[in-house]
């Protein structure tokens, strides 16, 4: 492999809403001629490694907090260093069978038109496809410290959670944003570049709140007991199954804690509050009830527990960043 040299971008300058985290550029990287590629040199994105697979690029249209590439691969077997973004990888061309390393993990499968691959920053990739055909993919970069923000605007402790690599997933959410900024991809005006960082906004979320894992919690730093968390969790779920509302002072008496001390056990054990962890669940049963059923929308806020639809419509846009009425027109286009 060629030695190849980037040079740090120059973006499309215009004024960053409120919010935004700036992507860094890109880093230089050099193979090293030919020897062997180094899998322990940070780069931002896959173009940097292999240009010539680069069939669309984000590059030149301002996105700050995403970067999408439509890459075409040509060769069965290649590799990706660990990359200083998280990549969402979705499947464009027909199926493949692959067989892949992300990180320490290995995975042998066959992937289907929308199915996602998601690789978390920091974590080399090693690609070996069965057919020889060229292949086509979306990749999608995220920065972790964007990913910091997302997690903290819903009172998610970033530092206690860790995003877990992923292959041949099935998320229509994901795909259905994937699709969409691949469409702003042909598109170079001001609006289209702010809808690319809504879009930004909900990948982020979509990968906080569903692909991360909480990582080295300390039971002596007052979490609570896994048996006690367990059963927690279970009243919250049995309760909203049942449509009913649940009052944290019953949480806490079904585990015999304190109202004082569960709340504060249960954040530190999951890295949000019991509120917000309540709330999430509503938003997840809303989301099914939307995508399965014609319920109008008021109906749905209360079968979900929010006091009226304006209310249930605020909370579903702070976490879906979405409004109630186009996840459900999204979802039957989809």
């Amino acid at each position: 492999m060629s030695t190849v040299t980037t040079s740090q971008s120059q973006r499309t300058a215009y004024s960053m809403p409120k919010g935004m985290v700036p992507v860094p550029a890109r880093r230089t990287f050099n193979s090293g001629g030919n020897q062997r590629l180094k899998l322990n040199v940070p780069v931002s994105d896959l173009s940097v490694v292999y240009p010539e697979m680069v069939v669309a690029s984000s590059e030149s249209l301002g996105w700050q907090n995403v970067r999408a590439l439509e890459v075409q691969h040509t060769t069965s077997e290649w590799t990706s260093p660990a990359l200083e973004n998280h990549c969402i990888m979705v499947q464009l061309g027909p199926a493949v069978d692959v067989s892949a390393c992300i990180g320490g993990e290995s995975f042998t499968q066959s992937l289907k038109p929308g199915d996602c691959i998601i690789i978390p920053a920091g974590m080399p990739l090693r690609w070996h496809q069965l057919q020889t055909t060229p292949n086509r993919m979306l990749l999608l970069y995220l920065h972790p410290d964007f990913l910091r923000s997302t997690a903290e605007s819903i009172d998610v402790d970033y530092s206690q959670i860790s995003i877990a690599p992923q292959f041949g997933i099935r998320d229509e959410h994901i795909r259905h944003v994937g699709l969409s900024l691949r469409c702003e991809l042909k598109q170079s005006n001001v609006i289209g570049r702010h809808y690319a960082e809504s879009l930004a906004q909900v990948l982020a979320m979509q990968l906080v709140r569903r692909y991360s894992y909480l990582k080295d919690l300390q039971m002596s730093h007052g979490g609570m007991a896994p048996r006690k968390l367990r059963k927690a969790i279970e009243f919250i779920n049995e309760n909203l199954d049942k449509e009913q509302t649940v009052a944290l002072a019953a949480v806490a008496g079904a585990v015999h804690m304190s109202y004082f001390h569960f709340t504060r056990a249960f954040k530190q054990s999951t890295g949000v509050t019991p509120n917000v962890y309540i709330t999430e669940q509503r938003i997840e049963r809303a989301k099914k009830l939307l995508s399965e059923t014609e319920f109008p929308i008021a109906d749905i806020a209360l079968r979900t527990g929010f006091a009226s639809q304006s209310h249930f419509t605020t909370t579903f846009r702070k976490f879906v960043w979405n409004t109630p009425k186009a996840f459900r027109e999204c979802g039957s286009t989809t």
